[in-house]
């Protein structure tokens, strides 16, 4: 009986031990879990949060602006490019063929040009000559009239015969015609001078268009050559050799990740507490919640649904209020080599301290 006793009293004991070790416990659980509520207490008073975010970057489509089929490709997927290289390369043959033709018909203006050019020299040399013979008439004409005065007064006196007289009379006659020929062959070669002028300019034109066609059939056969524009990462990889390639389509994507930034959707309660410049946290799930420093740098002009391809209208008549988000720039503060590990669309929590 006295051990029956004993045993009880052990157990007793035991289970007053374990009844104090749990009320020590939960006393220790309820004193950690009052000190967390009111941590989170306080820090919603000092942060705003939001883990509707995500990392940004510019993103360049890299279009074809030539159509024609795919010669070779010198980028793979997710590959990083420079500025300035080749991507694609389109056959080009029949590009080659239009900058012969464009060479052959800026060589036959420019020869058609030069005739022209050797044609008024020509025109202008001959209007000189037709001058110097029209002067020469006009004095002939001069010396003819004297002629016919003095040879009249003398027929007159008798002093020349009539066949004398008759002669004087043809030879001013002969030079007067002479003379209305020359004029009239001066104004023919005025006029010729004239158009060949108007033909020079016309001929001037046709080199300059041509010209330019040239430059135009050497600026679409650079466009077989498709290069990077910018600095970047090279997306997915969607074309094969061979393929027929079309203006304005698209060849590949780059991401520019000289510029990240984030983008937080914040509620628009929460907006009033946030202003330009304040410091921001950003923690980044896919690297262990690691903590980037960061400062808001904008705001939205409107909330991410007025952006939407298909925007609510509320005018209907089941209406239901939703508290809508407005995105906020937030722009990172660490350096390019410490962001090599961020990636564009990475999702992020941001803290905004108020």
């Amino acid at each position: 009986m006295s051990e029956e006793n004993e045993s009880n009293e052990i157990a007793l004991k035991s289970e007053k031990k374990r009844n104090r070790i749990l009320t020590v416990l939960s006393f220790i659980f309820i004193l950690i879990g009052g000190i967390w509520i009111l941590s989170l207490f306080f820090d919603f008073h000092r942060y705003e949060t939001t883990n509707n975010a995500q990392v940004e970057s510019y993103i360049s489509s890299v279009t074809a602006r030539a159509t024609g089929h795919i010669v070779e490709i010198r980028f793979e997927a997710n590959q990083f490019v420079h500025k300035g290289d080749t991507l694609v390369i389109l056959d080009d043959e029949e590009f080659r063929i239009k900058v012969k033709q464009a060479e052959a018909d800026l060589a036959v203006a420019e020869g058609n040009l030069h005739s022209l050019e050797q044609s008024i020299v020509t025109a202008s040399s001959n209007q000189g000559v037709v001058k110097d013979k029209l002067e020469g008439d006009r004095a002939n004409l001069d010396k003819a009239e004297k002629d016919y005065h003095r040879f009249k007064n003398m027929y007159a006196d008798s002093a020349v015969t009539l066949n004398q007289y008759e002669q004087v009379i043809s030879k001013l006659q002969s030079t007067k015609s002479y003379l209305k020929a020359a004029e009239k062959e001066l104004l023919a070669s005025g006029s010729m001078t004239e158009q060949s002028s108007i033909n020079l300019e016309s001929a001037r034109a046709t080199v300059a268009r041509r010209r330019a066609d040239l430059e135009n059939a050497k600026l679409q056969l650079s466009y077989t050559h498709i290069m990077a524009l910018s600095d970047g990462y090279v997306g997915e990889r969607t074309i094969s050799v061979g393929e027929l390639i079309n203006a304005n389509q698209v060849v590949a994507t780059l991401v520019l990740n000289q510029k990240l930034w984030v983008t937080a959707n914040f509620k628009e309660t929460q907006i009033e507490k946030i202003k330009q410049g304040q410091e921001v946290t950003i923690t980044i799930d896919a690297l262990d919640n690691k903590e980037f420093k960061g400062k808001v740098t904008g705001f939205s002009p409107a909330t991410g649904a007025k952006f939407s391809m298909v925007e609510p209208d509320n005018s209907t008549g089941n209406f239901v209020k939703i508290t809508q988000r407005i995105p906020v720039k937030i722009d990172f503060e660490a350096s390019a080599k410490e962001l090599e590990e961020v990636k564009p669309g990475m999702n992020v929590s941001v803290e905004v301290k108020k």
